[in-house]
């Protein structure tokens, strides 16, 4: 029996596992509503046997697409509720699942059906013991979040407005040996730099264009240069698009412009730039985006252009060390009880979940509950069986102190 994984009974682990095959034969790829209703289904039956209310719901996607959500509560929740959150779609579509060497080969087994088979095991195993349940949990797993969907984010900053604490049963990492466990994300905040300089012949009237590109190209390096190491905020310029206003305002149609030595002799007068911002702490993201609007101010007096710098959408941190430290703290300790060690991740770089808390600040959140592998999202993904057996009984342990 894997470290941290004593008195998971047999039966429990066979039954948890062949639920976990099951749902991986499942295709459930982001778009495919069958598939991913399936998945739901197939849940939803699993958790009414063992007391929950579950249904599948419809939602409505970005392209008004109908989809399904899976919601099931305890006998008490109420108004406020312990959450579970989670979702069904894979990046891929299916392949037949295979276990070699202690690892299941599945599409989706890590990334995240491993999550919704542990947490039936952990009913199963609290109903072994005795004991029970949170009387108000609830669970919402999602059609969407590999792609980033409406639906994913519509829900969370639904449910998790008035929950007392979020348990988010994504994976954690495999890592040094061990495995991790998740208190921090970064937040994020996109940008837009518009550049107007003014056209001319480089060759007969040089001196008299104003390079938009210059411009933009110098914003951009010292952009970057505000990225500070570790815990530090982050600056990326992901595209910086340049050259004539026509070439720039019509690049599907001038593209092949490129490679080219038509249009060359012409001073750029049209700049783009877009990229983004991604913080541990709100403080931090501020302070950032401060410093980027005054080198906006200070490079377009240098190069005597027009430059406009504008802030699209805004994700917010989670602090690793905000309310739900505490319950982190337990985890690591629940875990230490078993006789294994979870490290803490204090700075996850990615979105998900936690971020679309409306105000990460005022509820507990704890990520990465869900057991580890690696490979997600290509045809070699795995899930560490013995992960998933231990995981199995931490959140059992967890749930039984909440």
């Amino acid at each position: 029996m894997p470290k941290g994984a004593e008195d998971l009974p047999g039966e429990i682990l066979e039954s948890a596992t062949g639920l976990l095959v099951d749902l991986c034969t499942m295709s459930s790829a982001s778009g495919d509503h069958e598939g991913i209703r399936q998945v739901a289904s197939r849940v939803a039956a699993e958790l009414a046997r063992r007391g929950l209310s579950a249904e599948v719901g419809t939602e409505s996607d970005e392209n008004n697409e109908p989809q399904p959500v899976l919601i099931a509560c305890g006998p008490k929740a109420g108004d406020h509720y312990l959450l579970l959150v989670g979702h069904m779609d894979t990046v891929l579509d299916a392949a037949p699942p295979r276990i070699e060497g202690g690892r299941l080969i599945a599409t989706g087994a890590l990334d995240m059906k491993g999550g919704l088979a542990m947490f039936v095991g952990a009913l199963d195993l609290l109903a072994h013991r005795g004991q029970q349940a949170p009387a108000d949990l609830m669970l919402v797993a999602v059609p969407d979040e590999e792609v980033g969907g409406a639906i994913a984010e519509r829900a969370v900053r639904r449910w998790a407005a008035d929950a007392r604490a979020l348990l988010v049963i994504e994976p954690g990492e495999a890592r040094n040996g061990g495995e991790t466990l998740v208190a921090g994300r970064r937040g994020l905040a996109e940008w837009r730099l518009d550049v107007t300089g003014r056209a001319s012949h480089s060759g007969l009237a040089y001196w008299q264009g104003r390079s938009a590109l210059a411009a933009a190209a110098d914003w951009s390096a010292q952009a970057q240069r505000m990225s500070e190491p570790g815990p530090g905020p982050t600056v990326n310029v992901a595209r910086l698009v340049a050259g004539d206003t026509d070439f720039v305002n019509g690049l599907a149609a001038h593209f092949a412009l490129l490679g080219t030595s038509r249009r060359r002799n012409v001073i750029s007068e049209r700049a783009l730039a877009e990229g983004e911002v991604r913080f541990l702490s709100r403080a931090d993201g501020e302070r950032i985006v401060d410093r980027l609007e005054r080198l906006t101010e200070t490079l377009a007096e240098h190069y005597d252009v027009k430059m406009m710098f504008a802030r699209g959408i805004s994700v917010p941190p989670v602090d690793p060390h905000g309310p739900g430290a505490p319950i982190v703290e337990r985890v690591v300790g629940l875990a230490a009880a078993r006789g294994w060690q979870l490290e803490v991740e204090e700075d996850r770089g990615g979105i998900s979940f936690p971020n679309y808390v409306p105000d990460p600040s005022k509820v507990p959140i704890v990520d990465g509950l869900g057991p580890v592998g690696d490979g997600m999202h290509t045809r070699e993904e795995y899930l560490d069986l013995a992960s998933f057996e231990r995981r199995i009984v931490l959140l059992a342990d967890l749930l039984a102190t909440l």
